[in-house]
């Protein structure tokens, strides 16, 4: 098959993998409520999701090249119908069997995302080198429609036969196997050097380690809102399927940043717009609480923060490959080959599936400690300092005049050519 059949695959993929992440967010928390699992369990079970992730994509990096790319993908389609048949009872059972068959499809959910992100970014970026930018937009833009594809199902879930409904999506997942296997095709070989090299101290450079930070604020925010936003809406007398068309806004404007980003902004400054990103999450998260020093305690504030909160999650995450690959080339002297695309790749997936972890977890902690409010507060907070910890620790500020010194020079140098 050609290249066009490949990438529809990869992006039909994608989206059925991500719609199946945000499913459950428009209608689990209440069911679970009526179970009687408390918020910070819920939040725990939506981080099981990463953190099955974050176990197995690490392994993917090392040996991805051995299991294959094309079975990584289809396997990443096995895993999520299994998470949505092992969830269609729920509303059926009690407490107990409810928390299994939560942590059971979550997982499965989990390696799904993993397989399909790792797998899809490593084929972007080390087939389609010269498109990279155009690549993970699109990637992106795929990522997108699902997200917006996952709440809506999930709202209409809610009004209907809820365990039909989830066998019906779980046998689509399955039917699309053999058409993906067969869109597919083969891939080519991948690129090795000579030189092996041992790319775990690539982590702990201080502007790839920043970067990943920048990755996992991608996801974290995700995870929070995930968590939180359906409780905070219902205070300000939202229904569910109100819900679910913020969560369609929100994986709307991220679709729509993707788009811009991954079409318009190949030869920017990377490091200056994840900066903007970070800074524009902390802005929206002051407005989700909302943080009534600033902001009246009224909804449209909470809706006006979504497009803050999208921009940010686009920024911070879609230049972050692009700059990794480049660094560790330039800055820090590695060979350039598919194996260092796959382990930068993997480590991206990583770090950003750590975030995913953590969002839930901290949305769903301190309750009894901190309010809503307090809690954006303060994670906007947090934003802001990184931001500035980013700047400094990847040397942006020496750089752009490092940059502007060798352009004066060269043009010195010429001007001296000429007078010659």
């Amino acid at each position: 098959m050609g290249q066009i059949s490949k990438q529809i695959a990869l992006y039909i993929g994608l989206l059925l993998v991500c719609s199946s992440f945000t499913l459950i967010f428009p209608f689990y928390p209440k069911i679970a409520e009526s179970k009687g699992i408390s918020l910070w369990l819920v939040g725990l079970i939506f981080s099981l999701n990463p953190i099955a992730s974050v176990i197995s994509t690490p392994l993917l990096g090392q040996y991805m090249n051995k299991i294959g790319r094309k079975r990584t993908v289809i396997l990443s389609f096995i895993f999520s119908s299994l998470s949505m048949f092992i969830l269609c009872p729920i509303e059926i059972f009690d407490y107990e069997i409810v928390l299994v068959l939560s942590i059971l499809s979550r997982i499965f959910s989990g390696l799904g995302a993993s397989f399909i992100f790792t797998s899809v970014t490593s084929i972007f970026v080390s087939d389609y080198p010269d498109k990279i930018f155009i690549m993970i937009g699109r990637m992106e833009v795929a990522i997108g429609i699902g997200f917006t594809l996952g709440p809506l199902i999930g709202a209409g879930l809610y009004f209907m036969e809820l365990f039909g409904a989830l066998i019906v999506l779980g046998c689509l997942v399955t039917v699309f196997i053999p058409f993906a296997s067969k869109m597919l095709g083969t891939f080519r070989d991948l690129e090795i050097s000579d030189k092996e090299e041992n790319t775990l101290p690539l982590l702990l450079k201080p502007k790839i380690f920043l970067t990943l930070l920048m990755d996992m604020a991608f996801l974290f925010s995700f995870g929070l809102m995930a968590t939180i936003l359906e409780v905070h809406l219902y205070d300000y007398g939202f229904d569910s399927l109100d819900v679910a068309m913020v969560f369609v806004l929100e994986s709307v404007l991220y679709l729509f940043f993707s788009m811009i980003a991954g079409s318009y902004l190949k030869n920017t400054n990377e490091r200056l717009c994840m900066v903007i990103g970070i800074l524009s999450l902390a802005i929206g998260y002051i407005m989700l609480a909302p943080w009534t020093v600033i902001f009246p305690n009224e909804f449209w504030v909470i809706i006006l923060s979504i497009p803050f909160i999208s921009f940010g999650q686009c920024f911070c995450y879609i230049f972050s490959i692009p700059y990794m690959q480049k660094c560790a080339i330039e800055n820090y002297g590695y060979y350039k080959d598919d194996i260092l695309d796959e382990h930068i790749c993997s480590y991206s997936v990583t770090a950003y599936t750590i975030g995913e972890i953590l969002g839930p977890i901290y949305a769903g902690s301190f309750i009894d400690m901190w309010n809503i409010e307090e809690r954006c507060v303060f994670i906007a907070a947090v934003s802001v300092i990184f931001s500035i910890v980013y700047v400094l620790g990847t040397g942006m500020i020496c750089d752009t005049f490092n940059k502007k010194s060798i352009k004066v020079q060269s043009i010195n140098d010429l001007e001296v050519s000429i007078t010659d």
